[in-house]
């Protein structure tokens, strides 16, 4: 593709739109034609930030007068599934902010309809644009720290009603529908998209969640993951009650058999030869990896699919290890994967 691409909002709830926003009035040869959600609140927020006047009470209307060729899909997490497959109908490429969806089953329609219609389907995590996360990617395929054998992870802060998140933001994610679940949803991905990156799909899960104390919420604000690969163990937490958040700073912390690697603003690593650590310099993003808006629109024009944890692929598999800690932590059995249930009559 080398006209310019036309882009349209499909929903406003998540806060993550603004910066999006922000990185597509920054790019050449792209232009924002337009915006659509139920919510008047959420219409004017976007005339006001955006700019842009073009605003919708409904989608299909929004698709029909602007015939976008892409979308930024940032509703409650559960109404991804029906905007892309309603984008993929018309052949509308579509970008969604994480998670991937609120289900499994609703991650599986959304690559079967991306699929079928051949648009670029891409998921944004955030940490996909981390430049020590894609120095630690390399540094573990060249054998740094030799057999990668566990990866610990930690997301989470006091919450998003004391964080200030947006009174809509707010709403879908204290809604186990809207949501999938609350902290352990909200979170559990970003881990278990890296352990997919790092180490492939995991044999099992077990888990772990509760609503251990904002009990003004429907609900949970804690969980914890451990997955179970041949030769590998992973454990993820998820929280929304630190009373200091990222106190102290949420390493991602990659164990081999000949050293182990803590990532955060910087990678350090340390060897059986180097116990004191050496911090490594940091690789540059590629080019069409700088954030998520450049990447989307460069697989648009380029044809290539998303890369990393945005690959709609990968961030099936990372769905589908959130959709086994629920079972796990709900029925407190380890699961195994692969989990097809919901592909057979109920």
């Amino acid at each position: 593709m080398t006209d310019p691409i036309k882009v349209a909002v499909l929903g406003m709830a998540h806060d993550h739109l603004w910066g999006n926003l922000k990185e597509l009035a920054d790019q050449e040869g792209a232009s924002l034609v337009g915006g659509a959600d139920p919510n008047p609140v959420l219409q004017d927020r976007f005339r006001e930030r955006s700019g842009c006047d073009q605003v919708y009470g409904e989608y299909e209307a929004l698709l029909d007068a602007q015939t976008p060729d892409a979308a930024f899909v940032f509703s409650a997490t559960a109404h991804h599934a029906p905007i892309v497959e309603l984008c993929a109908a018309r052949g509308i490429h579509a970008m969604v902010e994480k998670p991937m969806a609120a289900t499994l089953e609703q991650a599986d329609r959304m690559l079967t309809a991306a699929q079928r219609h051949q648009i670029c389907l891409m998921v944004n995590w955030p940490t996909a644009w981390s430049r020590p996360l894609h120095t630690a990617h390399r540094l573990v395929g060249e054998g740094a720290i030799g057999q990668l054998w566990q990866l610990t992870w930690r997301g989470g802060h006091c919450g998003p009603d004391e964080l200030g998140c947006s009174d809509e933001f707010c709403d879908f994610l204290f809604d186990a529908q809207l949501n999938g679940a609350g902290a352990f949803n909200d979170y559990s991905g970003y881990g278990a998209s890296l352990c997919v990156h790092f180490l492939g799909r995991p044999h099992s899960v077990v888990a772990m969640a509760g609503r251990l104390l904002k009990t003004h919420l429907p609900v949970d604000d804690n969980g914890i993951m451990v997955l179970r690969y041949p030769q590998a163990l992973c454990r993820l937490e998820m929280s929304w009650t630190e009373a200091v958040p990222h106190v102290p700073p949420h390493d991602v912390v990659l164990y081999g058999t000949e050293g182990t690697m803590v990532v955060w603003n910087q990678v350090t690593v340390y060897t059986r030869q180097n116990r004191e650590g050496t911090e490594v310099k940091l690789d540059e993003l590629p080019a069409s990896q700088r954030n998520a808006t450049t990447h989307f629109l460069h697989c648009i024009r380029s044809g290539q699919p998303p890369q990393g944890t945005t690959n709609a692929t990968q961030s099936r598999h990372a769905q589908e290890i959130m959709e086994a800690g629920l079972q796990a932590a709900t029925s407190g059995v380890e699961v195994s994967l692969p989990i097809e249930g919901h592909l057979f009559r109920a």
